[in-house]
């Protein structure tokens, strides 16, 4: 797991003696791992992802799946280029979307897996296979694997397989296997996450379902949880940043009804505008299950009276609420005919002009609709 050591100063004022080695990790590393760990038989292997050769601090920078139980586990679903077929010992050995395959990676793992006999006490080195996974095979690394004697033999897209010594080998190129079914979780590990990561081929539902947990572990990556040791990352940020996009682009695909399934409606509606939450909606639907009040908070009061018939603008008044705020002449107005019939002569002289005309212009009217009385027949003289 450990990629490089770097030497760290503070503010480049420390003397050489003050300078102290800094351990770098590459952040693929870790994704591998977490990758690796969720598509294993769940209790038949042991993913350990560094490995101690030495009493001296030498790590091997591979992943170490190691059987647990003794039987046939069960054939595993994805990743089944990288999984399929585990040795009781297998060793992977990984290049991430940043690196290639260089000369060196065929002779130390080559030593790797030697040291690994007698660190961990094999006596059968036939329980030990080796796996690589890398984007693409270069020129350089198999001629490297030539010279020690391994010819590799393509077994699939992106697959090669060989013998390294007395070990079993697999090379699986990320780039072009990935397009396999099962294996487009990949594609998180190749050239192509870093440059195009909306370009990750459509997910089956077990596959989003680890994609998810990948995420969760990218976040830790970023915010360790209390108590974690942040590390040096070697492609942290384009890390995290190539997971968002990745995320954003999946997020995209899903139907609006399934992004909302399972949210509360407050969930729903945060961050709308009130226009947009009321959007679509009959009047009577924005109205429902309002107060009276709530209903009118907020109107001007002709907004308010709006559409209502007088006798509605009216009901429930008292008489002095309906005369409140009227000059003298709006509530002798206001009066019903019989009563402006009452009013004398002189009283009316003191009105304005409009107002005398509009009271003579309705008890004129009035007159005109009222029937004229029959007169009683006198009875005869006698």
């Amino acid at each position: 797991m450990a990629k490089a050591a770097r030497t760290a100063t503070k503010s480049g004022t420390r003397s050489p003696q003050g300078r102290r080695r800094v351990r770098v990790y590459t952040a693929w590393h870790p994704v591998l791992v977490a990758l690796l760990e969720h598509v294993l038989p769940a209790g038949w292997y042991q993913c350990i992802s560094e490995f101690q050769l030495a009493r001296e601090p030498l790590r091997v920078d591979l992943v170490i799946l190691r059987r647990r139980r003794r039987g046939a586990p069960p054939r595993p679903s994805l990743l089944t280029s990288v999984v399929g077929g585990l040795a009781e010992h297998t060793l992977v050995h990984f290049k991430g979307p940043t690196d290639e395959l260089e000369r060196d990676d065929a002779r130390m793992l080559l030593a790797y897996a030697l040291q690994y006999l007698v660190v961990a006490e094999i006596e059968d080195p036939a329980s030990v296979a080796l796996r690589v996974l890398a984007p693409r095979l270069t020129p350089r690394f198999v001629e490297a694997l030539r010279s020690l004697g391994c010819a590799l033999t393509p077994t699939g897209p992106g697959t090669h397989e060989g013998r390294l010594c007395v070990f079993p080998l697999r090379v699986v190129e990320t780039v072009p296997a990935n397009a396999r079914e099962g294996d487009h979780l990949l594609y998180t590990v190749t050239p192509g996450m870093v440059a195009d990561p909306g370009g990750i081929p459509a997910l089956s539902p077990a596959e989003i379902a680890v994609f998810w947990a990948l995420l969760e572990h990218v976040e830790q990556l970023r915010r360790p949880l209390p108590g974690q040791r942040k590390r040096h990352m070697k492609d942290e940020k384009r890390v995290v940043e190539s997971f968002e996009k990745v995320l954003k682009r999946l997020v995209a695909r899903v139907p609006p009804k399934q992004r909302l399934a399972g949210l509360a409606p407050e969930q729903l509606l945060a961050g709308l505008a009130p226009e947009q939450r009321l959007a679509g909606l009959a009047p009577e639907q924005r109205l429902a299950g309002l107060a009276p009040e709530q209903r009118l908070a907020g109107l001007a009061p002709e907004q308010r009276l709006a559409g209502l018939a007088p006798e509605q603008r009216l009901a429930g008044l008292a008489p002095e609420q309906r005369l409140a705020g009227l000059t003298e002449a709006q509530a002798v107005l206001a009066l019903p005919d019989a009563m402006l019939r009452a009013l004398s002569a002189e009283y009316i002289a003191t009105l304005p002009r409009e107002t005398q005309a509009a009271i003579q212009k309705r008890l004129g009217a009035a007159s005109r609709r009222r029937p004229a009385r029959r007169r009683k027949p006198r009875s005869p003289s006698r």
